[in-house]
């Protein structure tokens, strides 16, 4: 069995992140001095993906990720993890999740994999939407939140964490999975598999190669903070609170 794992790198949400003072431009993030890091949910999915290469489940494990040539450190850093293969399609833009979508389902279709394990959501955006769109663009079913995976030779039963608790499911494969945080404790890369990812090719796969025109997401104009709240006005009684709620024409 085939897996492949979309990973994304986003600044690191450890570090604090300002607003630029800049007069002459619209506040924003500064983001210069923040390294870049795998997304903390597309590195639960990269660990889960090599537990199962380990337990014999699959036999190899492909991380795919859309960006510009300064992504490769952390694809390394990937290699180290546990994957087999890093594959970067290039590019120099912030992509719409839509074209991540339909470049994960492109590739997924030549590599002809059985499982793909993604992050819930990026820690930047917050959006959640690529696992469930490259399912949608598959026709394969889908399995959000999990914090508990198990894989058959046909079938991937998991427990999803929703608002009302737990929720067993059982969906056939081929299916997109996304992780929650709690489905493992991510390894750290240790120093032999770090001196190993070095010497490991990265390979590269142009969007066109693989029938995709990649759009460009939605620009972020600018960040303004919240008004003011009004003044809080501190009641002593209930028949105070009443009297205030009647000048107001809230009580009759």
């Amino acid at each position: 069995m085939k897996l492949i794992v979309p990973i994304k790198m986003v600044p690191n949400p450890t570090l604090p992140v300002r607003i630029s003072r800049d007069a002459t431009k619209p506040p924003k993030p500064d983001l210069k001095n923040i390294p870049l890091v795998i997304n903390p949910f597309d590195e639960t999915a990269l660990e889960e993906a090599v537990l199962l290469r380990e337990a014999q489940i699959a036999s190899q494990v492909t991380v795919v990720c859309i960006g510009p040539d300064s992504w490769e450190a952390e694809m390394r850093t990937a290699l180290a993890l546990g994957a087999d293969r890093a594959v970067r399609i290039p590019c120099d833009f912030q992509v719409s999740p839509l074209s991540v979508a339909q470049c994960i389902k492109a590739f997924s279709i030549l590599e002809a994999a059985q499982l793909i394990i993604c992050g819930r959501q990026g820690v930047d955006a917050d959006r959640g939407s690529v696992g469930p769109m490259v399912a949608a663009l598959l026709g394969w079913g889908q399995a959000t939140f999990v914090s508990q995976l198990k894989i058959t030779d046909k079938t991937a039963t998991v427990q999803r964490e929703v608002d009302g608790g737990i929720h067993d499911l059982t969906i056939p494969l081929p299916a997109v999975i996304t992780t929650d945080l709690r489905l493992n404790t991510p390894r750290y890369a240790s120093l032999p598999n770090i001196m190993l990812a070095r010497r490991k090719p990265l390979e590269k796969l142009a969007a066109q190669e693989l029938g995709v025109e990649l759009a460009a997401d939605i620009e972020v104009i600018q960040f303004l903070a919240p008004p003011p709240r009004p003044p809080v006005t501190r009641i002593n009684s209930v028949a105070e609170l009443k009297t205030i709620l009647s000048q107001k024409g809230y009580l009759s």
